[in-house]
């Protein structure tokens, strides 16, 4: 007997012993999948257009300035259709038109004056369609999806959040960044605006791309900001 207690104490002291020497690796291990923040909201594309909100928008794209007023009106017959407005910086008469928004966020039937400036709200404004289409987590060191900038890969990720200040007000915002280059580039999201709010994107060279920040917000009926 007195034996038999002796091997089970040495058994307990190897076991510690092993487990010591290895829970340094186990707790260091990936082991494929990462635990979703249950509990955060989550954001896409659109979300929050059901309640109509005007939103005006600054845009700075390469040399080309504009403002955007965009109101998204109510869906009928099953499409998304938005309001614009364009005032190129130039002095030139505002562009006017109702489009059509297709499943993934593209423009379907601008006309051919307001189709140089809806182009580039494509490729600013509505580009985060190409990662957020569908729901994704508004929780810190969330990630959004993979970018491949030359050979390197980069990953979309909320890195920031809490309340900020913008041109329209402060809110509770989202910041996604990535590194490209010397530089930062940033996109913020506030939860329940269908759009971006603010966004600092520079191409591979260093170049600052685009800039586009909301300089105005009308949503009395969007949840966080009625009135």
């Amino acid at each position: 007997m007195p034996n038999i207690r002796i091997i089970i104490i040495f058994a307990v002291i190897v076991i510690a012993a092993i487990g010591g020497l290895a829970w340094p690796f186990l707790a260091t291990m990936k082991f494929g999948y990462v635990l979703e923040p249950v509990q955060a909201s989550q954001w896409h594309m659109g979300k929050g257009s059901e309640y109509s909100p005007e939103m005006t928008y600054q845009v700075s794209f390469n040399q080309t300035k504009f403002s955007a007023d965009m109101k998204f009106l109510p869906v009928s017959g099953g499409n998304q259709q938005l309001l614009i407005k364009i005032n190129p910086s130039n002095g030139t008469q505002e562009i006017d038109q109702t489009v059509n928004i297709g499943l993934v966020y593209d423009f379907v039937n601008a006309s051919a004056g307001s189709k140089p400036y809806v182009d580039l709200l494509d490729q600013s404004v509505f580009s985060m369609r190409d990662y957020a289409t569908e729901s994704k987590y508004l929780s810190k060191d969330a990630e959004w999806g993979d970018l491949y900038i030359g050979e390197n890969e980069e990953k979309l990720k909320v890195t920031d959040s809490g309340k900020m200040s913008f041109q329209f007000g402060s809110a509770n915002a989202y910041l996604l960044s990535y590194r490209i280059g010397a530089h930062i580039n940033k996109v913020w999201i506030v939860d329940n605006l269908p759009l971006p709010v603010k966004s600092e994107i520079y191409d591979p060279y260093g170049n600052l791309l685009y800039t586009y920040e909301l300089v105005s917000l009308k949503a009395p009926s969007t949840p966080g900001f009625t009135s």
